[in-house]
């Protein structure tokens, strides 16, 4: 049976609700958020010394980008596993690490394709956002550009809003990148607003103690030995926003496509509920 009731919930029920599942399978979540971070974490250590130098990155960023692209790649494992994890600790009680481990990596590569086409559409908005930040600022109208470019601002926030669900997309149904986005793009018509203020409360409680740590880090230790320690430190808080992303998932689910009444129909009728995955 699974653990937490399926239904519609309000942003902060919501949150609530992710925070009772987090609570109840964090052993499990936290293990994959471990496991996939690691090589992350191993090359700062790695490479420590270069990454601390601010003067040598600029000469050679080689260092840089390949930590990058590596971190990239930790979060999209992450991600993966992460969603098959929490879904099925939502939609049936019990998580398997294996099978979570399973089946996210035959997804890794749709995974990669669909955060990239996410990060090609949010780029492409933060671009529009420079080049009409430079265009009036060179037509020095102040007036306009403190008008228009909120609502600029807001274009890249609004796009953040509309995929966020991508991943999960990808890896619950089953579907390609192309696929996946046009799906997102359907669950999340017409409720910017309540992704808004559900995603908000866990960025916010995300960065907030990412920033503690920050401040922490870079006060009282070396630059190499903070970024070191910031990125172990982000490991056990990583899976809450994976949590919220997955169930405000199924929540746009039950709002548009009626999916708690389909449990409840097949739990009625003696059929096994619905894996998110397979």
């Amino acid at each position: 049976m699974p653990p937490i009731e399926i239904r519609p919930r309000r942003a902060t029920e919501l949150v609530d609700a992710s925070f009772q599942l987090l609570r109840r399978y964090y052993p499990q979540f936290v293990t994959v958020s471990a496991i996939a971070m690691a090589p992350g974490v191993l090359l700062r250590i790695v490479m420590r010394e270069e990454m601390s130098d601010p003067q040598r990155l600029a000469s050679n960023p080689g260092p840089l980008i390949m930590v990058g692209l590596v971190a990239a790649l930790c979060v999209a494992v992450c991600d993966a596993v992460l969603t098959i994890a929490v879904s099925d600790g939502y939609l049936t009680g019990d998580v398997d690490l294996n099978r979570a481990f399973n089946a996210g990596m035959r997804r890794i590569i749709s995974v990669l394709l669909a955060a990239f086409f996410r990060g090609l559409l949010v780029g492409a908005a933060a671009g529009l956002i420079a080049i009409l930040a430079a265009f009036v600022t060179v037509l020095k109208m102040p007036i306009i550009f403190v008008l228009i470019v909120p609502l600029a601002v807001w274009a890249v926030i609004y796009v953040i809003l509309r995929t966020f669900a991508i991943i999960a997309v990808v890896v619950v149904e089953n579907t390609g990148p192309n696929v996946a986005m046009g799906r997102t793009l359907h669950l999340t018509k017409s409720c910017a607003a309540h992704i808004f203020f559900s995603l908000g409360l866990a960025f916010f409680l995300y960065f907030v103690f990412s920033g503690i740590i920050s401040a922490l880090g870079v006060t009282l230790l070396t630059p190499s030995t903070a970024g070191i320690i910031g990125a172990v430190l982000i490991i056990p808080i990583y899976p809450l926003l994976t949590v919220v992303s997955t169930m405000l998932y199924y929540d746009l689910r039950i709002r548009k496509e009626g999916f708690d009444l389909e449990i409840m129909a097949r739990e009625l009728g003696n059929a096994p509920a619905p894996l998110p995955a397979t």
